[in-house]
């Protein structure tokens, strides 16, 4: 049995659509769900009322603080970390997932595959993950063991990639991570300010995790003139070249009607 850890603010329409989706295609996988709600104003916590959550609240939100107080709050050893926008797919999601985790030793966790290049590199690797700080964990949809988690907190000062760091600290000290042959849906469309936010906490994480280096002021600089001047003026005439094609395909299937 899986408990699911939903961290969430402000998402009570996607949350609604998660957690129906849930009850209806899984409820005899799981008997736990908790809410990490972080200073929501909407109804989120109506909905997660409606659906018997647990909720737990978050103050002083961090993405590692968040999954910290789900995973206590749980009252499984198998947990399942979903976003609010992220719904699994398939009706063994849990199941096969479930024969992983119990046929394998020194297992920490399973990452969901959820792309085709994810999916070919799991095929090389017998699907044990080897890269964890680049192809770890991804918490809008795995599972975490907590008797791993008990000893291996995850870091709650990240800005970011707290998922990728955890996969990296724990199999370092001995554990294994997964991928599983298993995929889910991810849902959401980000406007301009929350694209920049997320990339501004992304780029900080790869610094403090020196996945990326430090780049200099120069190579910024010639990076953004290449953007400006090459890279989106090139995708602009690709594009408008695809669409005058288009326009002129429509043109001539007209005439023949």
């Amino acid at each position: 049995m899986f408990s699911i850890v939903i961290r969430n603010k402000n998402e009570a329409s996607h949350l609604e659509k998660v957690l129906s989706i849930l009850k209806q295609m899984y409820s005899s996988d799981f008997d736990d769900i908790i809410i990490v709600d972080n200073k929501s104003t909407d109804n989120s916590l109506a909905i997660a009322k409606k659906y018997n959550c647990k909720i737990v609240h978050i103050d002083q939100f961090s993405y590692g603080k968040a999954i910290n107080l789900g995973i206590q709050a749980a009252k499984n050893n198998y947990i399942l970390l979903l976003s609010a926008h992220a719904v699994p797919i398939g009706q063994s999601f849990f199941k096969n997932a479930l024969n992983l985790l119990n046929s394998k030793k020194n297992i920490a966790g399973l990452r969901y595959i959820n792309s085709y290049a994810n999916y070919d590199r799991s095929l090389k690797n017998d699907f044990l993950i080897t890269q964890p700080l680049k192809y770890g964990l991804m918490a809008a949809c795995c599972i975490v063991v907590k008797d791993v988690w008990e000893n291996h907190k995850f870091d709650e000062n990240l800005p970011f990639s707290e998922d990728k760091e955890w996969s990296n600290r724990v199999i370092n000290n001995g554990f294994n991570i997964y991928d599983i042959n298993e995929t889910f849906y991810y849902f959401i469309k980000r406007n301009q300010k929350s694209e920049l936010v997320r990339f501004k906490n992304e780029t900080l994480a790869a610094y403090q995790l020196k996945v990326e280096k430090l780049p200099s002021t120069v190579s910024i600089i010639v990076d953004l003139i290449k953007r400006l001047f090459y890279l989106n003026p090139k995708l602009f005439i690709v594009n408008s070249k695809l669409d005058i094609k288009k326009a002129i395909i429509k043109q001539k299937l007209k005439n023949k009607f």
